[in-house]
């Protein structure tokens, strides 16, 4: 029995035959520990910052290694290059990084239950961003196609492009042809403010709304639209030249 090695010790040991070994070994380790819990383990900085800007509960998710927080972020002007390596998962209200010197978004929040804010920093692409987030996307300084491109999808408050819809917009119905203005958003926002009748108005018989708008007009739909409101976009095009 005195020849039995512990398995920590044997496959600790030097030699080429054992170097692909202990990598498997080890990543295998990895995986164990953030299924059940045991990692990975934050430093003090990492520990100060999230219970600095966090308002309410965070954990690291024993499953995904991410943080979630339950409640908000707001690390807001804190002249922030990252996340202090972290990685967030799902944070259940307001994630908020205005005001910081990120040039990527990357570690941002899987999922944000409520507002996304990232403006006033000098991003290069919106990689790495929340690709659900279920009330206003703040951003500033980046096309909007950036949304398309990177898969990002935005429920139901569309504030953030709600307060620019004018009259004088001239890519308001570009915009309504993006994935995320899907025909349930459209309805949903037509209900809660009727501004944004213009930018239907606008945008109905372009080519690439035509999908939406074969939904609109099914009344057997659950998205499609009441007449009454289907007559009031209809008649704003026709006044404005649109149809």
């Amino acid at each position: 029995m005195k020849h039995i090695k512990l398995f920590e010790t044997f496959i600790n040991e030097d030699g080429p035959i054992w170097d692909k070994m202990k990598s498997v070994y080890q990543d295998a380790k990895k995986g164990i520990s953030s299924r059940f819990g045991y990692g990975p383990k934050l430093t003090k900085e990492q520990t100060k910052f999230l219970n600095d800007y966090t308002r309410g509960e965070w954990k690291v998710n024993p499953y995904t290694g991410l943080i979630d927080v339950r409640g908000e972020f707001n690390c807001m002007g804190e002249n922030l290059n990252d996340f202090k390596g972290l990685r967030f998962g799902k944070v259940t209200k307001d994630f908020n990084c205005n005001y910081n010197n990120l040039k990527t978004l990357d570690g941002s929040p899987r999922e944000v239950g409520e507002n996304f804010g990232c403006r006033k920093n000098p991003l290069i692409s919106l990689e790495g961003a929340p690709s659900k987030v279920g009330g206003r996307f703040a951003f500033d300084n980046l096309d909007i196609s950036q949304f398309h491109k990177y898969k990002i999808w935005i429920e139901y408050n569309l504030a953030s492009f709600l307060e620019a819809i004018k009259e004088d917009i001239t890519d308001t119905p570009l915009l309504l042809t993006h994935h995320f203005f899907t025909p349930e958003v459209i309805k949903h926002n037509l209900e809660e403010d009727d501004k944004f009748c213009i930018a239907v108005g606008r945008a109905w018989n372009r080519e690439g709304f035509k999908n939406k708008r074969i939904i609109l007009e099914n009344p057997l739909n659950p998205n499609g639209l009441s007449p009454e409101t289907l007559q009031k976009i209809k008649d704003f095009s026709a006044i404005r030249g649109y149809l």
